[in-house]
């Protein structure tokens, strides 16, 4: 029988965290027409300082398909069809890297930043309302050890490589 585990209920717990954080997410990418998918890629294109992988990984120049692909943990083919239909919705355009022409960057479009910019007052009040009764000590401390969590993880994936 399984017994009772702290680790393991730590990690449970983050898991159904993100199931719910998604599931809530859903609801409000969906009034702008998007999915999760499309909403986090824009905002990687629009360089949200808070994404992780951006923290991690600097980026001075707009992103390519295959570091939005690492990112979100996807395949190319899948990005490749998110990025189809974002740019459908002319939400973001190919351009040329400058020393590169062969390489493909992603941008937004005017259409996709003036979006952002109309979601953000209400992606900061859910977040917000999503960790009250914390202080900030308190939340300073808990995305210290999501980040400790991560680097495991992913050092983790390194060593069975």
């Amino acid at each position: 029988m399984i017994e009772k585990c702290l680790e393991t209920s730590i990690l449970l717990g983050i898991y159904e965290t993100a199931i719910k954080l998604v599931s809530k997410n859903v609801e409000f990418v969906q009034k702008a027409g998007l999915s999760n998918q499309q909403w986090i890629i824009l905002i990687h294109l629009a360089k949200d300082p808070n994404l992780p992988y951006l923290i991690r990984e600097k980026h001075d120049k707009p992103m390519m398909a295959s570091e939005l692909a690492d990112s979100l943990g996807v395949t190319r083919a899948n990005i490749t069809n998110l990025i189809s239909v974002l740019m459908d919705k002319k939400l973001i355009k190919q351009i040329e890297d400058k020393s590169d022409r062969r390489i493909k960057r992603l941008v937004l479009t005017p259409k996709a930043e003036q979006l952002i910019k109309e979601m953000h007052p209400e992606r900061m009040k859910s977040n917000i309302e999503h960790l009250k009764g914390l202080t900030t000590e308190e939340k300073k401390q808990f995305l210290s050890h999501l980040q400790k969590i991560t680097l495991n993880i992913m050092n983790d994936k390194k060593v069975h490589a």
